[in-house]
């Protein structure tokens, strides 16, 4: 699957690009993926590219065609309504651009090419008026450059600890049917159960569903050898190249993405290649001291817990905590030693009385 190869900067890289345009006229599955990965890969061009594509829905009308000298005509006299692409770009900052988008969106076609990196809600733009901009931070980038992994909480308390070098893209709150996140890079995730909002990675050469389970998933970028390694639960693996190819894989399964020849090779048993040491680690336990659940915990995902020592010196727990996310760990040993916790700035902070 080949990738946009203009450098695509400014809106003017855009309309004038023809790969943008037979995407925008043609609305192939095949370029709609390839679009995905393109801002999987380039996040910081989504507010411009949503730009393009509401001037190109605007420019082209109710018409499923628009000429290229049609669009080398109006290019100028549109960008010079629009904000100058060497500022920053805040969508609906003014009543020009609201005018733009909403009379694409009021058109009915702007949904099918926001590719669920959407900057602002198609409805709620049609019904509010000009002036009231969406909030453009619905979305979070978190990248890892700390040089060892970063546990990252998701809006539904599932966790997710990102190894180093990658990042992390999720939306603020979640409202839709579905949880959506985009990673490039690798990352264990655990995921909280919700059978009605199914949870959703989208990766460079790979996309990943689950209902709740954990797993790692390691894309750097396309074309890179790439896999999926399922921990507890089961998930749905689709390559982003052949859209019909889809592998199930339950616990202690994993599936390769091979570069040679875009294809899954599944296997029954997880390999030691690349595996995280969270993957392997069980966290079940019989009258083990919390203090060193916590120490275990802390270790594993390089999260700091603060906690009076001596006040649960002697506090146990049995139970198992494997198929649950970090913070939902914290809570049912909480739950257990009748304790409460708070994050804050990245440390979890245990108040106890202590056990009897």
């Amino acid at each position: 699957m080949s990738l946009p190869t203009q450098n695509l900067v400014t809106l003017d890289d855009f309309l004038q690009s023809e790969d943008f345009r037979v995407w925008m006229r043609e609305r192939r599955p095949e370029d709609q993926l390839r679009w995905r990965t393109w801002l999987a890969e380039h996040p910081d061009r989504q507010e411009v590219y949503e730009q393009a594509v509401a001037t190109f829905l605007v420019l082209q009308g109710t018409q499923h065609t628009i000429s290229d000298k049609a669009v080398k005509d109006r290019v100028e006299q549109v960008i010079q309504q629009l904000p100058p692409a060497t500022a920053t770009i805040r969508p609906f900052s003014n009543w020009q651009w609201g005018r733009w988008v909403a009379a694409a969106t009021v058109a009915g076609l702007i949904g099918w090419w926001q590719l669920g990196f959407p900057l602002f809600d198609p409805l709620s733009v049609a019904n509010t008026p000009p002036k009231q901009a969406t909030k453009q931070d619905a979305w979070k980038l978190v990248k890892n450059s700390t040089g060892q992994a970063l546990v990252v909480i998701l809006p539904d308390s599932s966790s997710v600890l990102l190894s180093t070098g990658s990042q992390l893209r999720y939306r603020k709150q979640n409202s839709g049917s579905v949880r959506e996140v985009y990673l490039q890079g690798e990352g264990f995730f655990e995921v909280t159960k919700n059978p009605a909002k199914p949870f959703i990675v989208y990766a460079p050469n790979l996309t990943t569903k689950v209902l709740g389970t954990s797993f790692q998933v390691r894309a750097f970028r396309p074309g890179a050898a790439s896999f999926v390694k399922v921990k507890t639960g089961r998930v749905t693996v689709t390559s982003t190249s052949s859209p019909t190819e889809t592998v199930l894989l339950t616990a202690n399964e994993e599936a390769n993405l091979k570069t040679s020849h875009e294809h899954f090779v599944k296997h029954e048993t997880l390999s030691a290649d690349n595996t995280d040491r969270i993957l392997k680690q069980q966290f079940t336990f019989e009258y083990t001291p919390v203090h060193e659940i916590l120490n275990r915990l802390e270790e594993s995902y390089n999260m700091p817990i603060q906690y009076d020592r001596a006040a649960l010196s002697n506090c146990t727990f049995t139970g198992q905590l494997n198929d649950v996310p970090f913070l939902e760990k914290i809570r049912l040993l909480c739950l257990a030693t009748e304790s409460t916790f708070d994050v804050t700035d990245n440390l979890v902070i245990i108040h106890s009385r202590g056990c009897k």
